[in-house]
């Protein structure tokens, strides 16, 4: 395992390799293979709906059908080893874009595997079957069933303190409205990921809780570290937008102005670069949009939240716990009602409406038409509206 934990995967699947030329019946060497071989696809690399062939990913869909192909050989000598649907689990996830899809292969090879946590608990600990919670909160976030993502996430965590499980919860609880458990959590990882690459991740749940409690001097210094210390994160554009917040409410205009004229240039630079990803595209629109209407530049903010809405092709996915196609329309109904297009703004919202009808929807319905539904009423009555902040909080 150790050349898999120091991040050398081409290694460790030399290794594993040999493992089972050695011994073609080691169950563990076929199951840890098939971990490895998930670290070389990813759901992001491709459009929604894309099979890896019909991106040009060749190498990504032989690393999924290797991995598939060891698991199940796993299960064939082992009918018994529970971990290899916990593998099968996270290969469907890293491969699958739709609810539906989440919801018929990744969660049922993940409640297989909960069926053996007797097993897990034997063969690996604790932190085996925490890591099971873990990842049925992960997908249950991605398809916006908060309540459920909430509940998986803290069975993890009342076991074990992974990080992941931390790392996710947060957001959850902001998303939830519980804004003193997210920062619990928050700073809890904090403590634990400092130092640490990932540090990141820890740094921007913690401001947005500490945001929604005022702490606004203890936002103002996560944000920064996350600018200066991790200058490529998907995060710095966020941290940019919610320090302007900050020094607004402060009453540094100024300043204020700095830091929304710092997220709207990196945004447009995500989005003019060659190079970047096709998942990265919806974000930067998304946020660029967002740092267009903190300032006032409605147009510019209705032409970024207008192309999420009009290229479903590429926006309509969860991308970091988010769907920047339904929260286009969000962005784009506010923005229009700022410049008195309330029947603009009716229709988009209308169609918003419709759209949580789709089975891809389904969590979302639950979670947000009320919502939505209460913003139709203000737009019927001719009212300005602003973004509402559970629309300007960023998953990654």
């Amino acid at each position: 395992m150790l050349r898999y934990e120091e991040g050398n995967y081409d290694k460790a699947i030399e290794y594993y390799t040999k493992a089972i030329e050695q011994d073609p019946e080691n169950v563990d060497a076929y199951y840890n293979r098939g971990i490895v071989c998930c670290e070389f696809f990813h759901h992001y690399d491709k459009l929604p709906e894309q099979t890896y062939i019909e991106a040009g990913l060749g190498d990504e869909e032989q690393a999924f059908r290797n991995a598939m192909a060891d698991f199940k050989k796993a299960l064939e000598l082992d009918p018994n080893y529970a971990l290899a649907y916990f593998g099968k689990g996270n290969a469907y996830y890293l491969y699958v874009d739709s609810y539906a899809a989440r919801a018929t292969k990744v969660i049922p090879e993940y409640e297989k595997a909960m069926a053996g946590k007797d097993w897990i608990l034997d063969k690996v600990g604790v932190e085996g079957v925490a890591s099971i919670y873990t990842n049925l909160g992960r997908t249950y976030f991605a398809m916006c069933e908060m309540d459920k993502a909430y509940e998986n996430y803290k069975k993890a965590l009342d076991l074990a303190a992974i990080d992941t499980a931390l790392e996710h919860q947060a957001p959850v609880c902001i998303e939830m409205g519980k804004y003193e458990e997210a920062y619990e959590l928050a700073t809890k990882y904090i403590d634990m990921a400092k130092g640490s690459e990932e540090f990141d991740l820890a740094l921007m749940p913690g401001m947005i809780a500490a945001y929604h409690l005022e702490k606004y001097d203890e936002a103002i210094e996560y944000g920064n570290e996350i600018i200066e210390t991790f200058p490529d994160s998907g995060y710095v554009a966020g941290a940019y937008r919610f320090l302007a917040k900050i020094y607004k409410e402060k009453g540094n205009d100024a300043q204020a102005r700095d830091h929304v004229d710092a997220a709207i240039i990196m945004c447009t630079e995500i989005i003019s670069s060659e190079e970047t990803g096709v998942a990265d595209i919806p974000g930067a629109y998304y946020e660029r949009g967002l740092a267009y209407f903190d300032i006032g530049k409605y147009e510019k903010a209705i032409s970024d939240f207008k192309y999420l809405v009009e290229h479903p092709e590429i926006a309509n996915r969860e991308i970091a716990h988010e769907n920047y196609y339904f929260e286009g329309y969000i962005g784009l109904t506010c923005a229009y009602s700022q410049v008195g297009k309330n029947d603009e703004a009716r229709q988009v919202l209308e169609n918003g409406l419709k759209l949580l009808d789709e089975p891809d929807f389904q969590g979302y319905k639950k979670y947000r038409k009320d919502g939505v539904e209460a913003l139709l009423n203000e737009i019927n009555m001719g009212k300005s509206i602003p973004i509402p902040m559970m629309y300007q909080i960023i998953g990654k």
